[in-house]
């Protein structure tokens, strides 16, 4: 009995860390999920998924072994990328052409600057690769060892796709307008 009330003693205390954790990242987590999938709904439904899936794994002792940013990064990159291959295997179907694809709202909720806002309409530009590597360099001010961690990549690759977007933006002036 008394090793139970320990267990639910440490499971509050990492209940409260995960708590704040969640207060502080949060925004970050939404604005990277907003900024790939491009729907405010979407936003919120992989946000919601990836902050559960994060804390099951925190109360299990997997969380994250350095800084918690790129951790939760990387669950809701796979969250992402699950919710775009559902969105293309249901647009073969004869209703899943239906549902339009809304664009993010601007309202203040979402805290989408205008910056953010020319900045995505430039991006649309680029490839998906490269457009996540510059929102994670640029949006979440993340250094390259990070950004490899949640691509899967090496840190000379992160700059490689840096470089590359980079290169595509200055080659296509008409974006800056």
């Amino acid at each position: 009995m008394l090793e139970r009330v320990r267990d639910a003693r440490a499971v509050d205390g990492m209940g409260e860390a995960f708590e704040a954790l969640y207060r502080q990242r949060y925004r970050d987590v939404f604005r990277y999920a907003l900024l790939m999938l491009r729907r405010v709904e979407d936003a919120e439904d992989v946000t919601g998924e990836a902050f559960h899936r994060a804390y099951a794994a925190w109360c299990s002792g997997h969380g994250p072994t350095g800084q918690a940013l790129p951790w939760l990064l990387l669950i809701t990159r796979r969250l992402v990328i699950d919710r775009v291959r559902r969105r293309r295997l249901i647009s073969w179907l004869p209703l899943g052409g239906l549902a339009p694809d809304r664009e993010p709202s601007d309202s203040a909720d979402t805290g989408r600057t205008e910056f953010w806002l020319w900045f995505d309409r430039f991006a649309r530009e680029l490839p998906d690769r490269q457009r996540e590597v510059l929102i994670l360099r640029y949006q979440r001010d993340l250094d390259d060892e990070s950004i490899a961690e949640i691509l899967g990549l090496s840190a000379s690759g992160v700059r490689s796709l840096v470089a590359r977007a980079c290169k595509t933006l200055r080659r296509n002036p008409e974006i800056w307008r």
